[in-house]
């Protein structure tokens, strides 16, 4: 028994397929076949040599191949060189900041063109700045007390009609601030074209004497705000004197708020050593504190105060700068009177 052909049998050919192959294969051995051409020599003809064709003999020459669809050489090449991040740069970024120095430094070097160029530029800014829709409609300055406005409207020196692009807002918001009493001020154009001015005030608190003899308004911070021209306009406020007096105002508050009983009495407040204070009060009553805990020294003045009207003794001289060994000290007068008061008790026998 033969064996059958893998083709035949394979599972992929279905019995009417099968068919038609066997009758095309018995179909193809039943063709005759042609028979085969016997030896006939071959005479080659005489071909005419076309013009400019190579003679025979002749050395061939190789010829060149022939150019297929892809890039040059010279064009793979600059794609190559342009997929790196240096040549990328240098045509993108390198070569055209070269080219603006370039012009720059020979518009620089040309005195003429640049005076041309700074002209027309000027001339263009102008033109654009005297627009009706760039004017100051107005100023309106908001805080602080009506002089202070004043004042703010004075350093401003803005008129209606000016135009707002030739305006520099941090530079007038510093001359406002410039001002002794103006603490802090912010400065802006509103949508309708207004210059808002606010400003907050500094608040006076003490007065100080400085080492011309003039008194100055100072606020909480030791910053001066302006001369005090007339002291009675200024009842309220205590005066400081001495070297260091202005950096220490802190310090003044808080003994006027550990003893506001001595506000009507008092005098000034006196920086001794740069270190210390001395309160004077009235009747040239003069109240020596320590360099430290000054205020809990002056709690206890106010407590001996309270239980025996210390303060409203005869005293010249409360000293405290040892608050371990207080020690107290008599007017003058208070002095005298106290000897010819022994004195006439001595003769009377007794003393006191």
């Amino acid at each position: 028994m033969r064996p059958v052909s893998p083709r035949l049998t394979s599972p992929r050919l279905t019995r009417d397929e099968m068919r038609r192959l066997i009758s095309f294969a018995a179909a193809d051995n039943n063709r005759p076949s042609k028979p085969e051409p016997k030896d006939i020599p071959v005479v080659a003809k005489p071909v005419a040599a076309k013009p400019g064709a190579a003679k025979p003999g002749a050395v061939k020459k190789a010829r060149d191949p022939r150019k297929g669809p892809g890039p040059s050489k010279l064009a793979y090449r600059l794609s190559r060189a342009w997929k790196k991040p240096m040549v990328r740069n240098a045509a993108l970024v390198y070569l055209p900041l070269a080219l603006l120095g370039l012009i720059g430094w020979r518009v620089a070097a040309d005195d003429q063109m640049r005076g041309a160029i700074e002209a027309r530029v000027a001339a263009v800014i102008e033109r654009i700045a005297a627009r009706p829709e760039f004017a100051v409609r107005g100023v309106a300055v908001s805080g602080g007390s009506t002089g202070l406005r004043i004042d703010v409207h004075a350093v401003i020196g803005v008129e209606p009609g000016t135009s707002s692009l030739t305006l520099d807002v941090d530079d007038l918001r510093r001359r406002v601030e410039a001002l002794g009493p103006v603490e802090s001020a912010a400065v802006q154009f509103d949508p309708q074209g207004t210059l808002m001015v606010r400003v907050v005030e500094r608040v006076p608190v003490v007065l100080y004497r400085n080492a011309e003899n003039r008194l100055v308004v100072m606020d909480e911070g030791g910053v001066e705000i302006g001369p005090a021209s007339i002291r009675a306009n200024y009842r309220d406020l205590p005066v400081i004197l001495g070297d260091g007096a202005p950096e220490h105002v802190s310090e003044v508050l808080s003994l006027i708020e550990t003893a506001p009983e001595i506000v009507p009495r008092l005098r000034a407040f006196v920086r001794v050593g740069q270190r210390r204070w001395d309160v004077v009060l009235d009747r040239d009553m003069l109240i020596k504190l320590p360099a430290e805990n000054s205020t809990e020294a002056l709690s206890q003045i106010m407590a001996l105060h309270y239980a025996q009207d210390l303060l409203d003794r005869d005293l010249a001289v409360i000293d405290m700068r040892f608050p371990e060994r207080p020690a107290l000290r008599m007017s003058p007068e208070a002095a005298e009177t106290y000897q010819i008061r022994r004195a006439v008790a001595a003769i009377g026998g007794e003393e006191t």
